[in-house]
């Protein structure tokens, strides 16, 4: 039965995740996409701070004693070198509170799993998890979370990584690095002149570039990530600031959509599908390219055979907003049970990996960028082009509400961009036909 309640949950799990683009069928008319498997309603969270009781007149509560000698477990899902520094600032925090905190690893993208498959055998839950943004949103759904003091965040965080953890006017889990920054990335042998300052100069550069052996320009085409900065270029959002309505069918939306049909016209001739965007321009088969973060490590991996430029995204015209994708993050998180001294001593070690010099360390040990003004400050980014292009854009970037609408915006985005390229899918009817995908996307 253990085995079944598992297979359960994985299946519940799976429909809970961020849906895949489909794949367009090569057929010549516009169809209406198949509805999105059922999305689970978030939960209210677990109400975990009570109210202390009024004490009588005169009498002074007695002050909660140090948890001394015993163990808060912090559950990471990192890479092995965040991991690594996270225990050795673990340890620091011992040496100087006596309360040990125990850093297990989990597998990527297996947090919400392992977590499902402790409260069905009824294994004790961790005091501390630490994810992304993307299971911080899953483990809102869960009620598996508690919200953090107010004062606790520093007052420089940047803003986007605010608004992914902020749900019903609480923060949700503290930022300590930021990542999922997308970047101008061009092959300075197939392209010609500085890198493109403009979307107007990008089309032109990718156009010219490309040949029927050279791509002119690769991304994810057909994901709502890459169409998600030009939307906010053009001064619209995926949805309402407080992430609780879907806003596709807006004015902005129509130029967005046709600038992204003029970069297309670039897109590789053979299949325009993102891994194989990446390997052309690792091939030297691409004159530039929109990419993340999570993909830098192989470009720079193959830099002694490849001449590449990186530059910050572009900036549109019409608007003179530059074209920022949605700041994404790494972050501390407390589990709703968490109360009493376990919860102060929880708290104090957030309080620490809220320092400057903490974040520092977390960013450097991940690779990416601090969470907060001052710790950037600290850094030296001289040496590295990816992070220096990511840091000219983290203060203004915006970012993605942990919601379901945020969820189902994006699938009603995605869903329609095949047709949109292909010319099966007329631009006028775009965004109320988005509108309409992600909103059926919500009722379920």
């Amino acid at each position: 039965m253990v085995l079944v309640g598992i297979i359960l949950l994985l299946m519940l799990s799976a429909c809970a995740s961020e849906p895949q683009p489909p794949t367009p069928d090569p057929a010549p008319s516009v169809a209406t996409p198949a509805p999105p498997p059922p999305v689970p309603t978030p939960v209210d969270p677990i109400p975990t701070n009570t109210p202390a009781p009024t004490l009588p007149p005169g009498v002074v509560a007695t002050p909660t004693p140090p948890l001394r000698g015993q163990t808060l477990q912090l559950w990471v899902e990192a890479e092995t070198p965040l991991v690594d520094e996270l225990s050795q600032l673990a340890d620091e925090f011992s040496a100087a509170h006596g309360t040990k905190i125990e850093v297990l690893p989990r597998p990527l993208d297996g947090l919400r799993l392992s977590l499902a498959t402790a409260q069905l055998v009824d294994d004790p839950l961790p005091h501390l998890l630490w994810a992304n943004q993307t299971t911080l949103a899953g483990l809102l759904a869960d009620g598996l979370l508690q919200p953090l003091p107010a004062e606790l965040l520093p007052t420089d965080t940047f803003p986007a990584l605010l608004t992914a953890a902020r749900l019903d006017e609480q923060i949700w889990g503290l930022p300590t690095v930021a990542h999922n920054s997308l970047v101008l990335l061009y092959n300075r042998e197939l392209s010609e002149g500085p890198a493109p300052s403009t979307s107007d100069q990008l089309i032109v550069q990718t156009r010219a570039a490309a040949t029927p052996m050279v791509a002119g320009l690769v991304m994810g085409w057909n994901e709502a990530y890459w169409t998600l900065p030009w939307l906010h270029a053009f001064g619209g959002a995926p949805t309402s600031p407080d992430g609780q309505t879907i806003t596709l069918d807006t004015p902005a939306m129509t130029p967005t959509l046709n600038l992204m049909r003029e970069l297309y016209a670039a897109a590789p001739q053979n299949g325009d599908g993102y891994a194989r965007g990446q390997r052309l321009l690792a091939q030297g088969y691409a004159a530039f390219a929109i990419d993340g973060d999570w993909a830098w490590g192989q470009y720079a991996a193959i830099s002694d055979t490849l001449e590449l430029g990186v530059a910050p995204m572009p900036r549109v015209p019409a608007t003179g907003l530059r074209a920022l994708p949605p700041l994404g993050g790494s972050y501390l998180m407390l589990t709703s049970a968490l109360t009493g001294p376990e919860q102060q001593q929880a708290l104090a070690f957030a309080a620490m990996l809220a320092e400057p010099s903490a974040q520092v360390r977390l960013a450097q040990a991940s690779g990416h960028l601090p969470a907060s003004e001052s710790a950037l400050a600290r850094i030296d980014l001289s040496a590295d082009p990816y992070l220096r292009a990511a840091a000219t854009q983290i203060a203004s970037a915006p970012g993605l509400a942990p919601t379901q609408a945020t969820h189902c915006a994006l699938y009603g985005l995605a869903v329609w961009l095949p047709s949109l390229f292909s010319g099966r899918l007329a631009l006028d009817e775009a965004p109320a036909s988005m509108q309409r995908s992600a909103e059926t996307c919500l009722q379920r």
